[in-house]
């Protein structure tokens, strides 16, 4: 009730409602209905392959790779062992025991010969007797008598002559024999370590080579192997597609839907407060006339 014991106060409410017109709300249901059923769809996973398979021919060039690392430089070894030998070679020196090999073993046989020809001489050149006294051995004793000293003194010094004499070209003779294998041993050591360089160079290369193959085995390994991901990409991407089909259908439906002109209606409610003092006097009123009512029929 209102101030001074008036009526109550009445009260209006608006209320604007958009709703859906019939012909369209079928296409919304079944947009609800296959929305949900995809979003209850399990994940499936891609069952293709994934990774390309490595290439043989890259498989080849890490074997090649690998083969250089586990056994070195192919010859090297050897080369320095020999370069090593080298540099520790001494050439050989003319001692006596180098001499001695180099010696003629018919050396004295050949200084008897010329000492036993000089003897003959000399006993040829003495007297009848002298010469029986020395052939005897009486040479120098008691019994020699008559040997005189100069033809001694010559006869001594053509034994020395040829003793010094032989023996010297024997020793000149060994000394060259010497000296060539000296300088064979020497220019074979040489040989050698030139052949030593040569091998571990060819090593060198041989090794470069095979490193150059293992290179272009890798790369045409690659190029084998991006063509093969490149279709295993295009395999992943399609099915992607795919799975993402349904719900890129469902996007544009979904906006087709939304894109429909609705018209919102609008309802007015009137309300009014509960008067519990006007509503006894209305009650009363009301029996009060349907007594009147009553009394009158009778």
């Amino acid at each position: 009730m209102g101030k001074g014991g008036g009526q109550p106060t009445t009260t209006k409410q608006e209320i604007t409602q958009t709703n859906l017109p019939s012909y369209v709300r079928p296409y919304f249901e079944r947009l609800l209905q296959r929305t949900e059923a995809e979003s209850q769809r399990d994940y499936e996973p891609f069952p293709g392959q994934r990774l390309a398979d490595v290439s043989g021919d890259i498989t080849r060039s890490e074997d090649i790779v690998r083969g250089i690392a586990d056994q070195g430089l192919p010859g090297i070894q050897s080369a320095m062992d020999r370069v090593q030998k080298g540099m520790d070679f001494q050439p050989r020196q003319f001692t006596g025991e180098e001499r001695d090999k180099y010696m003629s073993p018919y050396l004295e046989g050949v200084l008897d010969i010329q000492k036993e020809k000089a003897k003959q001489d000399y006993l040829a050149s003495m007297p009848t007797g002298a010469a029986q006294a020395i052939s005897a051995g009486a040479f120098g004793g008691s019994r020699e008598g008559v040997q005189k000293g100069l033809a001694q003194s010559k006869y001594l010094d053509r034994l020395a002559d040829i003793e010094a004499t032989g023996r010297q070209q024997a020793f000149e003779q060994a000394s060259q024999l010497f000296e060539r294998d000296r300088a064979a041993d020497i220019q074979g050591e040489r040989l050698g370590l030139g052949a030593a360089g040569q091998f571990a160079g060819l090593a060198e290369r041989a090794r470069a080579g095979d490193v150059e193959a293992a290179r272009l085995l890798e790369s045409i390994g690659k190029a084998g192997m991006a063509r093969d991901q490149a279709g295993l990409d295009i395999a992943l991407e399609d099915f992607r597609r795919q799975q993402a089909f349904p719900q890129e259908r469902l996007g544009i439906f979904s906006s087709i839907l939304r894109g429909i002109p609705v018209q919102p209606s609008t309802t007015t409610q009137v309300q009014t407060p509960f008067d519990p003092f006007g509503r006894a006097i209305g009650l009363g009123l009301t029996a009060l006339g349907g007594s009147r009512y009553a009394s009158g029929r009778r």
